[in-house]
């Protein structure tokens, strides 16, 4: 045991600093926030107490920070409880002490007379409190921050000159202050010191900082922004006063806000005869080759302008000279995007079929053309179960990996699908076929919306359905991270197709026919569409987290019979409405202790009842009541009506309970035991036509 002794000395802020050469932008939100919270973790072992709130993270491209409030100069002293020898063999016949006694004293800096006597249930032993000194900061930071560092989510490690050790870029300056003081202490081969280190052109130092506390404002005088937040909203604010029609995509913000300290925005143009290229084209050339803006159509927003706005990293004199510089290096990536158009459209869609069979999806499940033919004919009898436009469907799945072939998608491969909607609708194909080409890989990423038309649904879901079942028969299911063909991705927009779209289509269904069309090629055993089964549940489960729903009642609704996804949402949604009521807690609790009766009983139990066996008014009311309720609830559930259903088996709360408190279930005669098990089984088999309500007792 040990208690915490009083420490007051020595409070101040902290501030650690690692410079270095320009860091990976789209790893560096990650690594700025592990630096942090690696930082915080050590000072909390070791005891070194720090104020929560007001502690911050910094980053920008050529530097990791982290600044603690309050931080305690040491760690507390402690009282430390330490137990000796036992008193039979510290003191002789005489009493006197013997080496045992004094050699305990001897190392705890005592005399055997200040030593006491502790009695336990083994026996009677010489013991001491003693007073262990806190250690300092400067004797803890730096094996915290090597710690910290070697934990970082580092994407490509780097070693520079002939240390033996490695970091994310070379490292050029470290900075450690508590309030006025450098803590001493090396870390990656540097000596911490007090200077930090400006904008590289405006204000490049070194700048000596007087305090941890002058962090922000001194930099930002040096034309740093060290505070990534603030960093961003000026760039939108920048952005937006450039042209207000910019388009801020979120992902770019964030990447650029990683590039630049000292961000100023540049309005540029390009040439208007670019604009005869697809807007997707243009968009994925400004802003993911060369990390510029766009600027919307205000007449029509589908479109872009042949404006854009481009952050650069320096507040230049000659800001035309930097406008200039922008609008050549966007030139050739629009002219390449042009020439890959011009080249593409030189034949129709349709004439790159052939060559996917050039094209290997999977070694052992054959070429991207052998998936096309198997998506065409799933997509064709999805197709028909929901009485949707036949041909449509299966044209656009025969077409809707070709664009794979072709030189924009080569070159833009965010593009797919895209390109194939406005190759389509150049090779005479109609307007209904390519937007189910465009759509079909939609949703591509969290928060992203599922195809807006019947046929992109179709083609989306059999497309998903056909990577799930192969990849799992090539024995390629994903593993901890690795998740090489993006299974779980491929799992959650098939989810979120057939739940938003609100799809009559089995689960089991689906994956059956996906699994049919490709038997030919490799077999597919039962128990591998029970796995995969169980696999696309449980991305059905992550979604509902995300949604905001418990894991009971998850579980409770994922345990009734349902069918389709729409089905199981109904009741979820009927479920969740349902447990704020005051009968859910006690009817979910007596769904519990019925099961619990059941499983007990050890018998095979039928819903059978034998009326002429119900001999007391509690069971013989609850019968009755159970009838009556039937009666009108079966009707409800046949109908998916489950909310309805719920509030009627609501009533079932007082006989129930009227039941529990009067009614010895387990009787000894063998009968009445046997038709009051019954009832039983029929009540729950009548709420689990729902949902299992004991998960939730």
């Amino acid at each position: 045991m040990a208690e915490s002794g009083n420490t007051g000395a020595g409070v101040a802020d902290l501030l650690v600093e690692i410079g270095c050469e320009e860091l990976p932008p789209k790893a560096l939100d990650d690594l700025r926030e592990a630096f942090f919270s690696g930082i915080a973790a050590g000072l909390e072992r070791s005891g070194i107490a720090f104020a929560a709130e007001g502690s911050r993270s910094f980053s920008t491209p050529r530097r990791l920070a982290a600044l603690f409030r309050a931080v305690a100069g040491s760690q507390p002293d402690q009282l430390q409880d330490r137990r000796g020898p036992a008193v039979a063999a510290a003191f002789d016949r005489d009493g006197k002490p013997t080496p045992a006694a004094f050699g305990f004293a001897r190392s705890l800096g005592l005399q055997v007379e200040q030593l006491e006597r502790v009695a336990t249930d083994k026996g009677e032993w010489l013991y001491a409190r003693v007073k262990q000194p806190g250690q300092p900061l400067s004797a803890l930071l730096f094996p915290i921050l090597e710690q910290a560092t070697r934990a970082l989510p580092t994407p490509r490690p780097m070693r520079w000159a002939d240390h033996d050790f490695s970091f994310v870029r070379p490292v050029h300056w470290l900075v450690a202050l508590h309030g006025e003081q450098v803590v001493p202490g090396e870390l990656l081969g540097l000596t911490a010191g007090r200077h930090t280190r400006g904008h590289r052109i405006h204000a490049p130092g070194p700048h000596e900082l007087a305090s941890a506390r002058q962090y922000e404002e001194l930099l930002e005088r040096a034309c740093v922004i060290a505070d990534p937040g603030r960093r961003r909203e000026r760039i939108r604010g920048l952005l937006q006063a450039a042209d207000p029609a910019v388009l801020i995509d979120p992902a770019l913000l964030n990447e650029v806000n990683n590039l630049v300290e000292w961000p100023v925005a540049v309005a540029c143009r390009f040439e208007e005869e670019f604009l005869h290229v697809p807007h997707a084209a243009l968009v994925a050339s400004m802003q993911d080759h060369q990390k510029f803006f766009p600027v919307r159509d205000p007449a029509d927003p589908r479109q872009v302008t042949n404006r854009f706005v481009a952050i650069a990293n320096i507040d230049s004199t000659d800001l035309a000279a930097v406008r200039e510089g922008y609008e050549r290096v966007i030139r050739p990536r629009l002219a390449d995007a042009r020439f890959f158009l011009e080249q593409d459209q030189k034949q129709p869609l349709e004439r790159y079929l052939g060559a996917l069979d050039r094209v290997v999806f999977q070694q052992k499940i054959g070429t991207v053309g052998d998936k096309t033919r198997r998506i065409a004919a799933i997509s064709a009898k999805l197709a028909e179960i929901l009485s949707i436009d036949h041909d449509t469907a299966a044209r656009a799945a025969l077409l809707a990996k070709c664009d794979l072939l072709t030189q924009m998608v080569g070159e833009f491969p965010e593009l797919q699908g895209l390109m194939g909607a406005h190759y389509a609708l150049a090779s005479g194909e109609s307007a209904a076929v390519a937007a189910a080409i465009g759509e079909h890989y939609l949703p591509g990423f969290a928060g992203d919306s599922i195809p807006a038309t019947e046929a992109g649904r179709v083609v989306g879901i059999a497309d998903r359905a056909d990577t799930l079942v192969a990849i799992f028969a090539a024995g390629q299911r994903p593993s901890g991270n690795k998740d090489p063909f993006a299974l779980r991705r491929a799992a959650l927009g098939l989810v979120r197709i057939l739940l938003e779209a609100g799809l009559e289509l089995e689960l089991n269904r689906v994956l059956a026919l996906a699994a049919n069309e490709l038997a030919a090629q490799i077999e597919i055993e039962p128990a591998l569409l029970l796995e995969l089964r169980e696999f696309v549940v449980e991305r059905l489960r992550h979604y509902y987290r995300e949604q905001g729903h418990g894991a009971d009642l998850i579980n409770a609704a994922l345990a009734s019979d349902w069918d389709s996804l729409p089905d199981l949402d109904a009741r979820l949604t009927a479920l969740a409405g349902f447990m704020g009521q005051p009968a859910a807690a006690s009817l979910a609790a007596a769904n519990k202790r019925i099961g619990n009766i059941l499983k007990k009983s050890g018998q095979d139990v039928s819903c059978e009842i034998d009326e002429n066996r119900l001999k007391l008014r509690q069971e013989r009311r609850l019968f009755d009541e159970l009838l009556t309720i039937e009666q009108a609830v079966l009707p409800l559930l046949e109908r998916g009506a489950y909310e309805p259903a719920l509030q009627r088996l609501a009533a079932l709360r007082e006989p129930v309970d009227a039941f529990f408190d009067t009614v010895l279930v387990m009787d000894e005669d063998p009968a009445l035991r046997t038709n009051r098990l019954a009832l039983l089984a029929r009540l729950k088999a009548l709420f689990d036509r729902i949902a299992d309500l004991a998960i939730l007792g």
